[in-house]
């Protein structure tokens, strides 16, 4: 007489290659799942980034004389520039700083006060633009081009003499998730001052 149905050994080895499809596609979708959440964190990041740098981009670009009459370039160094614009659009001219400290790039801004116009370093207001800023040791995070500038010249040497500046180079490595993939995303931005134009 012949048996019919499975038999023990038979359900056992069907049950275990159910349980492990089942589990290969669990975690194929939590894989899945958390690589769409590292790529949409680096996207949202690189977005943000982006965005900022339009702000700095606005603001180094209407750069104008202070309130007192001050020059619109006020420092420039390799890591901090500082210079006068009207940033908040409320029609008095702030001056701006932009500095590298630690790993984050801030902006400090002070409202004039008094006649005339003074602007006291008490009163700088900081926010934090972008974090998590590398900046390899061969280069710098501010760079400065006077008139002659055409695309190919090396940045100034020296600015000492801020007068000359006529374009702000800013470049730098952001990493969101740092050590770990995807890695340093670079930006990098090139603004002419356009009152210090000489044309």
């Amino acid at each position: 007489m012949k048996r019919q149905g499975f038999s023990l050994v038979e359900i056992l080895v069907v049950t275990t290659i159910a349980i492990s499809i089942v589990l290969v596609v669990s975690n194929l979708s939590n894989n899945i799942s958390l690589l769409n959440g590292l790529v949409g964190q680096e996207l949202q990041s690189k977005s943000d980034t982006s965005q900022t740098l339009q702000i700095v981009t606005t603001d180094i670009r209407s750069a104008t004389l202070s309130a007192n009459g001050a020059y619109p370039v006020s420092t420039a160094t390799t890591s901090t520039f500082t210079f006068y614009t009207d940033s908040d659009g409320d029609g008095a001219v702030e001056r701006v700083r932009y500095f590298l400290s630690s790993s984050s790039i801030y902006r400090g801004m002070i409202q004039p006060t008094g006649t005339p116009a003074s602007y006291p370093t008490a009163t700088e207001v900081l926010t934090d633009m972008i974090d998590n800023v590398i900046i390899p040791t061969s280069t710098t995070l501010f760079k400065y081009y006077d008139a002659s500038y055409t695309g190919t010249q090396p940045a100034m040497t020296s600015t000492a003499d801020v007068t000359g500046i006529r374009l702000v180079g800013m470049s730098f490595y952001s990493d969101v998730r740092p050590k770990q993939a995807p890695g340093p995303q670079f930006f990098s931005i090139l603004v002419d001052i356009r009152n210090l134009r000489n044309n």
